[in-house]
């Protein structure tokens, strides 16, 4: 398979483009420029040509399988595009992985991170994961310990213009994660303030999450789950666990068809929905930190469908 047509089925596919994964990992000499090369069109596009169906999200995962540094300042402009336009690149990826793909490619300089994490007109949850990619990198031994420490101070005050926006949870996520002990008043302060969404997270969460790290520096954190802070492995191990990627999709997907049942979304009931309120792209109610749409919005759809086949 050629990278031509490696592009195409990463742009028009209906499931996981398996073999075009593994073509293009066959020849990632040709791959990596290529790839390259397709976000830099992408970047130079107008409104109308970034609207389209593009390649990107199986690239942006790919580079960040391979570690290619040379990505890193690609991927952050990319990252940093309004919300619409990111949301349309990478989906589900904004909450799930981007943060774990940057640190993948990270290369040394933390400045592409930092530009996306004071962009006001970035996506807040891509600018919460950035924040902890500033973590992870510290983790790694690949920032200095100090710089981290200085910046997340610094942004304490370059965030202030913005109450209630997300980066605030990837904030004072990545002082937990780095066992920042001197920055606990700034913290304190900003739950105080509610700039943090309290029926999303507490003080003392925060202070579970720091004592943990305190006590096993690089350690877990009470409630991440498994691979949460990890690099992007194996793109097919990993995106092959994504529900849209999943057995169970297409199982839902041929007995909603067979059923002749409407979108999940659209259907109109007598009961209550507890989360009528709360769009796709809001924070998941539960806390969980991913988007409504990638968090328990699969759980209702799958309960629906549940429900359909009792």
């Amino acid at each position: 398979m050629d990278i031509g047509r490696i592009l195409e089925e990463f742009t028009n596919y209906e499931r996981l483009p398996v073999d075009a994964i593994r073509a293009a990992e066959v020849d990632r000499a040709s791959a990596v420029p290529a790839f390259l090369q397709a976000i830099e069109n992408y970047l130079a596009g107008d409104a109308e040509e970034r609207a389209k169906p593009s390649p990107l999200f199986f690239i942006f995962h790919m580079l960040g399988s391979w570690r290619e540094k040379s990505a890193y300042r690609l991927l952050g402009r990319l990252l940093a595009l309004p919300p619409d336009e990111v949301d349309n690149v990478v989906g589900e990826a904004v909450t799930s992985t981007t943060h774990r793909v940057m640190a993948a490619v990270f290369d040394g300089d933390p400045q592409p991170l930092y530009n996306v994490i004071l962009n006001e007109n970035a996506d807040e949850f891509v600018r919460s994961r950035m924040l902890e990619t500033v973590a992870i990198a510290t983790l790694r031994g690949e920032m200095a310990r100090e710089e981290a420490a200085r910046f997340l101070h610094a942004c304490f005050t370059k965030l202030q213009r913005e109450p209630g926006c997300f980066a605030w949870n990837g904030w004072q996520s990545a002082i937990a994660m780095l066992g920042l002990e001197q920055l606990t008043p700034l913290v304190k302060e900003a739950f105080d303030k509610e700039w943090i969404d309290p029926s999303l997270l507490s003080f003392k969460h925060f202070a579970e999450d720091l004592r943990l790290a305190v006590e096993q520096p690089g350690g877990g954190r009470s409630y991440a789950r498994e691979n949460e802070y990890t690099l992007f492995g194996d793109t097919i191990e990993e995106l092959s666990t994504w529900y849209c990627f999943s057995p169970r999709y297409e199982d839902d997907k041929r007995r909603a068809a067979a059923a002749k049942l409407p979108r999940w979304d659209a259907i109109q009931t007598q009961a209550i929905n507890p989360f009528r309120d709360v769009g796709r792209n809001d924070p998941c109610p539960c806390g969980s930190g991913r988007k409504f749409k990638k968090c328990c919005l699969d759980l209702q759809r799958e309960a629906h469908f549940d429900n359909e086949a009792a």
